[in-house]
């Protein structure tokens, strides 16, 4: 029953330490413009799901332009193998492979990308966490309609459960549609409409 009701499930919270550990990184790397993450997935596994990573670095771009920090969180068993086209974007390798850095990274953030991935999930249910889970209905994946009806998630809604920061989409990942996504979060977010 509280799946249906925002702010009712307790879930998941990153430590202090590890809040500590991302301020560290933050005053170490001189990050002071607020922290866009951008988590890539890149597996062999159901391929329809992973990232567009050219539309994801074109965006990274756009946010730098914009006053953004960027951060590119890699898939954790392809950390290694970011392409050439991110070699001016902060990538945190890290994070791939510490839960705890993870949750502090997302919890410290203005805002969280996720294609449909497992990390999404960590967002999904840490109330402090502001995200944008984009394509939730990719073509030719193995999330079908059959899937989504099982867990009684109506197909092109959010989550009943997730706060108005918490955003569960099936736009695609063009640039554009990310665009859109996100300058609709910023205008609500001007707006006072998370508090």
């Amino acid at each position: 029953a509280k799946l249906d009701r925002p702010g009712l499930v307790e879930g998941l919270r990153a430590t202090k330490q590890g809040l500590r550990y991302i301020e560290n990184w933050r005053s170490a790397n001189k990050v002071v413009n607020p922290v866009v993450s951008i988590t890539i997935r890149q597996s062999e596994f159901d391929k329809a799901r992973n990232s567009n990573i050219e539309e994801w670095v074109k965006f990274a771009h756009y946010l730098q332009d914009s006053g953004y920090f960027p951060v590119i969180v890699p898939d954790t068993d392809n950390a290694f193998q970011t392409t050439d086209s991110m070699s001016e974007l902060y990538v945190f390798n890290e994070v791939s492979w510490n839960m705890g850095l993870r949750m502090a990274l997302y919890e410290s953030a203005y805002l969280n990308f996720f294609s449909p991935n497992g990390p999404a999930d960590l967002a999904a249910w840490n109330t402090k966490i502001s995200f944008i889970s984009m394509n939730n209905m990719p073509k030719n994946s193995n999330i079908s309609k059959q899937q989504l009806q099982i867990r009684k998630q109506p197909i092109g809604e959010n989550y009943r459960f997730a706060l108005p920061n918490q955003r569960y989409v099936f736009t695609l990942e063009s640039y554009e549609g990310i665009v859109e996504e996100f300058e609709h979060f910023v205008e609500d977010d001007k707006q006072s409409k998370f508090g």
